[in-house]
């Protein structure tokens, strides 16, 4: 009986590993959403004048994605000076499909990656200025 026993439970942690091997994890909610296809990115800093508007411009990064889902773009910290790195992950207040981030304290960036999961997925090297 144990021998039967230990051959169905050594069977079941073979067809266990074989399963999420071939499906990459993804079958797991907790290992995280996959990344989405990037299909464009936008980047631009607003120096018009008006009330409220910081002296130095707000930045505005857009990402749009291949999915339906709302997704949300975070800073990761100790980039350097001139190179803002944002991670992109599933939630947030966004429309579906699409990622921003905001940013008005200065230094604004001259180069922005973007990131999913610690991979890169997208460089933004030309940021539009708006007067």
């Amino acid at each position: 009986m144990d021998a039967a026993v230990d051959t169905m439970v050594r069977v079941a942690l073979v067809s266990l590993t074989a399963c999420f091997m071939l499906s990459g994890c993804a079958a797991l909610p907790f290992f995280g959403a996959a990344c989405p296809e990037i299909t464009d990115t936008s980047a631009w800093i607003n120096r018009m004048p008006g009330p409220g508007q910081p002296s130095g411009g707000k930045l505005h990064v857009v990402v749009r994605v291949a999915d339906d889902q709302p997704w949300m773009l975070t800073p990761q910290s100790g980039q350097p000076e001139g190179l803002l790195v944002l991670e992109l992950s599933k939630g947030g207040p966004s429309v579906p499909g699409t990622a921003a981030y905001q940013q008005s304290r200065k230094p604004l960036p001259q180069h922005i990656q973007v990131q999913c999961q610690g991979k890169l997925v997208a460089t933004v090297d030309e940021i539009t200025v708006a007067y």
